[in-house]
């Protein structure tokens, strides 16, 4: 069995592929990381591997393979819980792979929305559809995604199933934290631990598989903090926009030395709706400062290329490359995830980039 389709999780393909060789396949998983890192993505590949019926699995090419698709699952052996509205259950949607359900969509749908949950009805309808017989393969395939979401009674009803599953079953629990689980669970389960992917990983996926030019490539996968779901869906254009205004706060108060207009542009960004994401956007313009200032011309390795001049032309304190202002910044950042006092942390860092009064 190969687990093919896998971006960046050497650790997690080799574990599973490892012992499926061996011939001690666990049937009861956890896939356990950071959201966006491909925990979905390797479920299905598995569940390709398990249900191909072509002679080196996944082929690709069978019925089988052809089904299963992030897009459209239409397998009769593979089930895919997510957290959903009661209403939902109530109108009959399925989860079953019957009718080319999209799993991507109901995933994010399911991440971005906290009041989700994974109704017990229908995770008796899982280990209902685990019991019983494979449609048309001999693996019957349970996923449940965004499994730190069980409460205890969902758990519960799931526990002895994943305890002494039917020789026919495999069940993969996707969960953001390992401990997020009940320990009954987790002792009764193969752990298989995902991490964020490197930039370099996700901009050679989007250009190879994307068709994306490189240079968005690199800024998405720059801004993704390791996760690929979300460099595709980053809206670039609001980003640029929200982008070139905090490099135009800073421009206003460098270009003359102004203590006053700093002071005035840390108190929007500390009244803004999300101020440690637009220092995390400062902090990356200030990395990109140091880099460009080492040299003439255009470094590689830059995210936000096309401002380099205006970069480069910013006169901050503390050396030609602007050091001491990036570690001010990221102070200010440290601080801000501590809870601290927003303003006044924005207001140090941005005084902080002025030139010393002579004394």
């Amino acid at each position: 069995m190969h687990l093919r389709g896998v971006i960046g999780q050497p650790r997690a393909v080799e574990a599973l592929e490892r012992s499926s060789a061996s011939g001690r396949f666990h049937p009861s998983l956890i896939f356990h990381g950071p959201p966006g890192v491909g925990k979905l993505t390797a479920a299905l590949a598995l569940a390709r591997a398990l249900l191909c019926t072509g002679e080196d699995p996944p082929c690709g090419a069978c019925h089988a393979c052809r089904r299963i698709e992030a897009r459209s699952q239409r397998h009769p052996d593979l089930f895919v819980a997510f957290p959903e509205r009661v209403d939902d259950f109530r109108k009959g949607e399925t989860a079953e792979g019957v009718s080319g359900i999209d799993l991507q969509e109901k995933q994010d749908a399911a991440a971005a929305s906290a009041a989700l949950s994974l109704l017990v009805d229908r995770l008796r309808e899982a280990i209902a559809f685990v019991h019983r017989r494979p449609v048309e393969g001999r693996r019957s395939i349970l996923i449940i995604d965004q499994a730190q979401r069980l409460a205890p009674e969902g758990a519960n009803a799931l526990l002895k199933t994943i305890e002494e599953p039917p020789a026919h079953a495999v069940i993969a629990l996707l969960a953001t934290s390992l401990h997020a689980l009940l320990p009954t669970i987790r002792s009764r389960c193969q752990a298989v631990p995902f991490q964020s992917l490197s930039p370099g990983a996700i901009a050679s996926w989007l250009i190879s598989e994307r068709g994306l030019p490189e240079g968005e490539a690199r800024l998405r996968a720059a801004l993704s903090g390791g996760r690929i779901g979300t460099a595709m869906g980053l809206d670039l254009e609001a980003f640029r926009d929200r982008r070139d205004r905090l490099l135009a706060a800073l421009e206003s108060f460098l270009r003359p030395p102004d203590p006053g207009r700093a002071l005035a542009r840390a108190e929007e960004i500390a009244k803004g709706e999300s101020p440690e994401q637009d220092l995390e956007i400062l902090t990356s313009l200030l990395r990109d400062r140091m880099i460009v200032s080492q040299g003439s011309g255009q470094p590689a390795g830059l995210i936000h290329a096309d401002v380099a001049r205006r970069l480069r032309d910013l006169p901050l304190q503390g050396g030609r490359d602007g050091t001491e202002a990036l570690l001010a910044l990221e102070g200010a950042l440290e601080g801000l995830r501590r809870r601290g006092n927003r303003q006044l942390l924005i207001e140090n860092a941005f005084l902080g980039f002025l030139p010393r009064p002579v004394s």
